[in-house]
């Protein structure tokens, strides 16, 4: 075998070692990924509940005891958790929580426990009502408010 041969051989068996590593890696340090059984087991044992889905979607239906920040407010309204303890993490499906883990990393959070398919697949009981993220924000002023419709006829 000539050293062309080998240097290829040996470049290619690195790339798929790395792909190897990256594609079976956790996602994250301190982040794991839960079943909607595993997360009935941690809302019995205590641990905070998130929801970063809208107030709207939480008033619909939640998780009992669960805590809405919605992932739009999640980077200003984390102040409310406690990040030395472990939090679980969901929304719809599972997108909008995979975003809400690197903030939770950086804000200090050490053990997110995130339901990667959403609560869509939860089938335990669930809460009804707003979340305090709803009733937080300011309300409207006495300021009128114009809507002006146009047609074209």
């Amino acid at each position: 075998m000539n050293k062309s041969k080998a240097v290829l051989w040996i470049v290619a068996a690195v790339l798929i070692a790395v792909v190897g590593f990256l594609v079976l890696k956790p996602a994250s340090a301190g982040v794991q990924n839960i079943d909607a059984k595993e997360l009935a087991t941690l809302v019995d044992e205590g641990v905070t509940v998130l929801d970063v889905r809208t107030a709207g979607e939480f008033a619909a239906g939640h998780v009992p005891g669960a805590v809405n920040i919605p992932i739009d407010q999640l980077s200003t309204g984390l102040g409310a958790l406690d990040n030395s303890k472990p939090v679980a993490v969901y929304c719809a499906t599972g997108a909008r929580s995979s975003q809400a883990l690197s903030v939770l990393q950086a804000a200090g959070f050490a053990t997110v426990y995130h339901l990667a398919q959403g609560i869509l697949t939860w089938d335990g009981p669930v809460e009804r009502g707003e979340s305090l993220a709803a009733t937080s924000t300011p309300q409207a002023t006495s300021t009128p408010v114009l809507y002006e419709f146009f047609t074209d006829w």
